[in-house]
């Protein structure tokens, strides 16, 4: 007889062998996996159009170009960066001289988001300080990411002081892991038209909010960037480097704006409509990158976003190599997975202006050109070493390596001199430094990212920043 157990017990839905298989193709279809057999299709298209090309090209033809089929694709990929180049120059230069002001009367209400794991040694001077800004409409959520030290207990005593603007929420160890799972919590619970995401040790100054929310009054906006700047530069040697990577990042983000291009959000100062992280189903949870994979997911579905050169968000930078290189690699793979992706949508008709696309393409290429300049060496090594004849012109190659300094080594000198004031021979000395520190640092997380895709079982997983309120 069968017990009350059994007979309360569901009956488990029979699936058909049809249905059988999609399952499993969809649970192999995701994570790890569906990114590598796209990026592996990618590659492995270039890598048939290039044979194609050397095969079916009458060779009266391919005789008069420069060097070999793949090495002069390249080459028109670097062309096509210089343009870039030229253009984000120009479009800046007559926008600094013919600026655009606010109004100045846009004051939507702002909520603040913090999402601190384990950041005791920053959060109480953070929050107090965020407390006492004078921006009317102003609400301040601090959120608790399962911190194992005081965390938690500080945001309380400082919310204490602070109980009409300063709110807390604790995410328990169970929760949902991940920065872009705290902020679709505290979305949950908030209700400002405007969420200003900051990290756990950032600086404002009492104008920022004032200044910033003014690119939001335009309907099409969906989010604005402020400019980072590192706090610590003189801490060290690499604190430096990345003070002075920042001032090119601006310059490049400027560049896009100039042009309405794809600005960027970079997670810490960035100002975000909620009507726009609705639409867009909030932040991705799956994603390492939440500020990148947000703005790749705004504007596909035709939001634009800005860039505000003369707001400044302050930020520690990495003091150590080790650090620095978890923190680098997160930012590559997560960047390249959000371009896999969305990669489809990306070059969809009507999703992004035709700007927008070439400014896309010409940000995906600083990914593709390591990996493409590195298989190409290694085959060719491997040619000259089995006895065959060198198929392309290493001056040539140089060249090119030539054009691609030249376009980092601009973006890098214009950067030093619009937004840390620098003379000419200062910027210049270092933008050689900077760009030695750039190509030796990006290419070997780029190519570790490349082997994390294409070769590993896991994804990245999302990892904090360490901050020490220097």
């Amino acid at each position: 007889m069968a017990t009350e157990n059994t007979k309360n017990k569901p009956k488990l839905e029979k699936r058909s062998p049809r249905q059988k298989i999609k399952d499993r193709i969809f649970v192999f279809w995701q994570g790890n996996n569906k990114d590598r057999f796209l990026l592996f299709g990618i590659i492995g298209f270039i890598y048939l159009t290039i044979k194609a090309l050397e095969n079916f090209v009458p060779n009266r033809y391919l005789e008069k170009l420069p060097s070999d089929v793949s090495l002069t694709l390249v080459a028109v990929v670097i062309l096509i960066m210089v343009v870039h180049a030229i253009y984000i120059f120009f479009a800046q230069y007559h926008r600094r001289r013919n600026p655009r002001p606010f109004e100045g009367n846009y004051e939507p209400s702002v909520d603040i988001f913090i999402s601190a794991h384990n950041e005791e040694a920053v959060i109480h001077s953070t929050l107090n300080y965020l407390a006492t800004l004078t921006y009317p409409k102003l609400k301040i959520y601090a959120i608790n990411d399962r911190s194992k030290d005081k965390t938690s207990e500080i945001m309380h005593l400082v919310a204490a002081n602070y109980p009409e603007r300063v709110f807390i929420l604790d995410r328990k160890e169970s929760a949902y892991p991940g920065k872009a799972a705290a902020l679709n919590d505290a979305l949950k619970i908030s209700q400002g038209e405007v969420i200003c995401v900051l990290d756990a040790d950032a600086r404002i100054d009492d104008q920022f909010l004032p200044r910033i929310v003014q690119y939001l009054a335009d309907a099409d906006v969906a989010a604005v960037q402020s400019q980072k700047v590192i706090s610590n530069p003189e801490h060290n040697f690499l604190t430096k480097c990345q003070f002075h990577e920042y001032a090119m990042d601006a310059y490049l983000q400027m560049g896009r704006d100039s042009i309405r291009g794809s600005v960027e959000l970079r997670g810490n100062g960035q100002l975000v409509k909620r009507a726009a992280i609705e639409d867009v189903g909030g932040w991705n949870q799956e994603t390492i990158t939440d500020d990148l994979d947000l703005s790749t997911s705004l504007h596909v579905n035709a939001w634009d976003i800005r860039f505000s050169p003369d707001t400044k968000v302050f930020e520690e930078g990495v003091p150590n190599l080790e650090g620095f290189i978890k923190q680098r690699r997160r930012w590559a793979e997560g960047s390249m997975r959000r371009y896999l992706n969305y990669f489809l949508q990306l070059f969809k008709p009507g999703n992004l202006t035709p700007v927008q696309i070439f400014d896309t393409f010409t940000f995906l290429s600083e990914f593709s050109i390591p990996l493409w300049l590195s298989l190409d060496i290694t085959l060719e090594l491997i040619r000259i070493g089995l006895g065959g004849e060198a198929s392309f012109n290493f001056s040539f190659l140089m060249l090119i390596s030539l054009g691609l300094w030249a376009v980092l080594f601009a973006a890098q000198f214009n950067g030093l001199r619009i937004y840390k004031d620098y003379g000419v021979f200062k910027s210049f000395v270092y933008s050689l430094v900077g760009i030695s520190y750039l190509l030796t640092t990006w290419v070997y997380v780029i190519m570790l990212s490349y082997r994390k895709i294409l070769f590993s079982r896991t994804v990245g997983t999302w990892t904090r920043t360490e901050h020490t309120g220097s």
